[in-house]
């Protein structure tokens, strides 16, 4: 029963509190139009047009849910790669049980492990990380880019069930020159290790590889 009337209590009350904000209405399907959109890129100018509203004020709301930790951004990485989708962000929840897809879920779960990662490398020194993920116009997509000081460090990819290497997960190692490229399966027992390009590639298990983060 709290998970079904969270949404609608964090706009009700939290928010309204410290915002002021009026169209309660209004914020609250915004939340809960964005569970549909996890792991694709957010636009700003799509949701305007299903609420009816003015993109400042749909673009200031997202924000509005970030500081409220309903939601996370992943900004896209260019580098110096030609063609590349450069502006709209991607968005996650932070409560990832909430979005219906089975494989924008797994990528969700995924996301917050790297995001905790990421900040506990940060908070400790060890770097200067950051998360991000690829994608270009022709919507060839790596899930998440790990960054280390602006650096390609890791590649990302999420798979259900796949445990055939993703080509563009090739491909973008190749280009980048990146010493690790990992593709997680949500299966078990899945271990395979491989040469790519200038570094390895790895298929395996979600579970085993995210029990090795912090």
């Amino acid at each position: 029963m709290w998970a079904a009337e969270r949404t609608s209590l964090l706009v009700r009350e939290d928010i309204r509190d410290v915002t002021g904000i009026r169209n309660l209405a209004g914020m609250e399907h915004l939340a809960r139009l964005l569970p549909e959109r996890v792991g694709g890129p957010l636009s700003i100018n799509s949701l305007r047009e299903d609420l009816e509203m003015a993109y400042e004020t749909v673009r200031d709301w997202v924000l509005v849910l970030a500081r409220f930790y309903y939601l996370f951004t992943l900004s896209p990485w260019t580098g110096k790669l030609s063609r590349m989708l450069r502006k709209e962000p991607k968005v996650y929840l932070y409560d990832w049980a909430d979005v219906p897809s089975a494989p924008a879920r797994f990528e969700n779960l995924v996301a917050l492990h790297l995001l905790k990662a990421v900040a506990t490398w940060n908070a400790a020194g060890e770097g200067a990380f950051s998360l991000h993920y690829l994608r270009d116009k022709e919507k060839r997509e790596v899930d998440f880019i790990l960054l280390d000081g602006g650096k390609p460090l890791c590649l990302v990819e999420c798979k259900s069930t796949d445990t055939s290497p993703a080509p563009v997960l090739r491909a973008y190692q190749e280009r980048l020159g990146v010493a690790t490229a990992v593709q997680l399966v949500n299966e078990d027992g899945v271990c395979r290790k491989m040469k790519n390009g200038p570094g390895s590639l790895w298929v395996i298990s979600a579970a085993r590889w995210l029990a090795m983060l912090p």
